[in-house]
């Protein structure tokens, strides 16, 4: 059986390298389109070139723009792009609130196993 889903542009923004790596081999494997950056400038320069269907994105990115700056760029850039934002901080509920009122579509503590990570990506895009 094919996947629907296969042939998806995901974008993932994330200063972890190997994080990076895993999750993009991860989503290939699956039959997506992966795009990785390891920050905010080349990160959103590959959203405007490529217009993925989903962000994956980084909350604390260690230079350059921060998660939720990013976050509102991407939105202005393409305001129909799929959001979810992960995080190993064990975010506030404002931060998390801050984040769905820009946008984002889900919120993921780190580490994420790639089970809940793939089930959140297919529920999302192919949410209506």
């Amino acid at each position: 059986m094919e996947n629907k889903l296969s042939g998806r542009k995901v974008l993932i923004i994330d200063d972890e390298e190997t994080l990076l790596k895993n999750i993009g081999d991860f989503l290939k494997v699956s039959g997506y389109v992966v795009f990785t950056s390891p920050n905010s400038t080349d990160g959103l320069e590959l959203l405007r070139n490529h217009e993925p269907d989903l962000l994956l994105l980084d909350l604390h990115l260690k230079e350059g723009l921060t998660g939720i700056q990013v976050l509102r760029a991407a939105k202005m850039l393409k305001p129909d792009l799929k959001v979810i934002i992960s995080s190993g901080f064990g975010e506030e509920e404002d931060t998390k609130n801050s984040c769905f009122s820009l946008g984002a579509n889900a919120f993921l503590s780190k580490p994420t196993s790639l089970k809940s990570l793939s089930e959140t990506i297919k529920n999302i895009l192919e949410a209506k």
